[in-house]
Parts: C-alpha cells; sequence; structure tokens
C-alpha cells in the first residue's frame, strides 16, 4: 500500500464510511419531531427506526385523536378509529417480538 498523505487519506475515508454508525435520539413529542423529518427525509429513508420503550396508551391515544382531529369526524367514530390506531400499533408490535 502506498503511504502517500492522499492514499492514507483515501484508505481512512473508506474505513469510515465502511464502520461508521451513529444514534440520533429525538423525542416523537410536539411538532419539532415532524419538522426535522420534513427538513431530513433520509432519516427516515435511510435508517431503522428503533423504539426502545413501548408507548403508553394514553400517549397513543392522545397522537391519533390530534392527527384524526384534522378529518372532523363525528366524536363516535373518532373514538373508534383511535382505538383501531392503538390496536394496530399493538398487533404490529406483537409481531415485531415474535
Amino acid at each position: 500500500m502506498d503511504s502517500s498523505p492522499m492514499t492514507l487519506f483515501g484508505y481512512f475515508n473508506e474505513r469510515v464510511k465502511a464502520n461508521l454508525h451513529l444514534v440520533v435520539a429525538m423525542s416523537p413529542i410536539g411538532d419539532t419531531f415532524g419538522t426535522r423529518l420534513r427538513m431530513f427525509p433520509s432519516l427516515i429513508n435511510c435508517c431503522t427506526i428503533d423504539w426502545f420503550t413501548a408507548w403508553p396508551d394514553d400517549a397513543l391515544e392522545m397522537v391519533a385523536t390530534s392527527l384524526l382531529q384534522e378529518t372532523k369526524l363525528e366524536a363516535s367514530l373518532l373514538a373508534h378509529c383511535v382505538t383501531v390506531c392503538k390496536y394496530f400499533h399493538h398487533s404490529i408490535d406483537d409481531l415485531a417480538h415474535r
């Protein structure tokens, strides 16, 4: 292997690209998370998202309710949709642990 500075720098870059792992921790609560995802779409497209803790039911309800508020559904239908969203989340979580 050639020991010129350019060759060594190229080797260093190859090793960094092959071995660098980055952990970004963000809270999914609030508008900041969605804003960051829209500004940097590679956070979703080129990454693995890992939830380390289970979401509590009240947090799932709050997220589903806030996102479904824009749909202008009747209160009873909205409640059923929130229940279905929670079911989807729990069932996917169960399947992931199998």
